[in-house]
């Protein structure tokens, strides 16, 4: 079937509790964008305008529902100390966290307009959005405080510190936050769409718990701040989140994206309170071939799609740098297929 609205359009009826012609179709291709522009994934983390560009091509060659801008979690970490490599072929590593050097006192609330790569995002957000924003979501994806946390950090010493100075965490957290916002603040005004991404306060990483303390308060202020400003607000946690499951409409997200975790039972459990996205296991995406790439997404649509306030077709992470393009476009197309709500 040919489309009838555009992405922007489909987007829009999502989020006002209205199904659309389809499904949203938004794989999460970030850095991958790179690798179908031709230029190193240097030039891609480094330069506003190369990651605009990329990230249209990427767009251009498979035809999917919004633009998506990330390079790594450390990028508000870096623009408040922490110091990293950059690798040519490779995204960024850290090397030495800010906290390691400062006290939390000495760290900066880092200014989006002139601190270490956050320019970038804002460079290739405005080009972006001018070139397609009428008509394509530009979403950019913003670390919150408990990943951001870590990155200042050594990652062993921040984890055990969750258990023996709970107010220190905190106190990181407070900061980390004020630098999220501000980071949403410029995102915001330069035309894209803040989606909070929270990898390290998975269940693979931290208990239950300890999400319940030092993760999940922080992404509801940052979500509520964000709601000041008319947004649905999508929530990204890599790995498996199956235990904290029913406390992630806690975070007061609207759009909750899933990663190695049953489809069929976050519909079950969180379906009817907030719309789910996800959730293509990104190994198959890179080594499966097309065809049982195509079969497995007609599943996963099929069961998506019933979901009680609505489902966004994606992948359940990034993917991968050197995903064949035939892989990415097998997941296009049955996505696109399959994933019509009209007859």
């Amino acid at each position: 079937m040919k489309d009838i609205l555009t992405p922007r359009e489909r987007f829009g009826l999502l989020v006002i509790d209205e199904n659309p012609d389809r499904c949203c179709v938004i794989p999460l291709v970030t850095s991958h964008a790179a690798s179908i522009a031709g230029i190193s994934l240097k030039d891609y983390y480094t330069n506003g305008t190369s990651m605009a560009r990329a990230q249209l091509a990427a767009l251009n060659e498979y035809q999917y529902d919004a633009v998506s801008f990330f390079s790594e979690v450390g990028i508000l970490a870096e623009a408040m100390g922490s110091e990293f490599t950059y690798p040519h072929t490779d995204l960024p590593v850290l090397k030495v966290p800010a906290l390691s050097k400062k006290a939390i006192s000495e760290l900066p609330i880092p200014d989006p307009r002139n601190a270490y790569r956050l320019p970038v995002y804002l460079e290739a957000i405005e080009y972006a959005y001018g070139a397609v924003g009428d008509r394509v979501p530009i979403l950019a994806y913003v670390p919150a405080p408990f990943t951001t946390g870590m990155m200042l950090s050594q990652p062993d010493i921040f984890l055990m510190q969750t258990i023996k100075k709970p107010q220190l965490i905190h106190e990181i957290m407070e900061i980390s936050l004020k630098a999220a916002m501000a980071f949403c603040f410029h995102i915001i005004n330069a035309g894209g769409l803040p989606v909070i991404v929270d990898p390290l306060a998975s269940s693979s990483v931290i208990s239950p718990t300890s999400f319940e303390e030092f993760a999940l308060p922080y992404e509801q202020r940052l979500i509520d701040y964000l709601h000041r400003y008319d947004l649905d607000i999508i929530l990204h946690i890599c790995g498996d989140t199956s235990p904290i499951i029913n406390l992630l409409p806690l975070t007061n997200a609207d759009l909750i994206s899933i990663d190695r975790v049953d489809l069929g039972l976050v519909k079950r459990e969180i379906s009817d309170k907030v719309r789910l996205v996800g959730n293509f296991n990104t190994s198959k995406i890179a080594f499966s071939s097309p065809g049982e790439i195509y079969k497995e997404v007609q599943t996963m649509v099929t069961c998506g799609k019933q979901s009680l306030k609505g489902y966004i077709v994606s992948t359940g992470c990034e993917v991968p740098i050197r995903t064949p393009k035939e892989n990415v476009k097998a997941f296009i197309k049955a996505a696109r297929e399959n994933a019509w709500y009209w007859d």
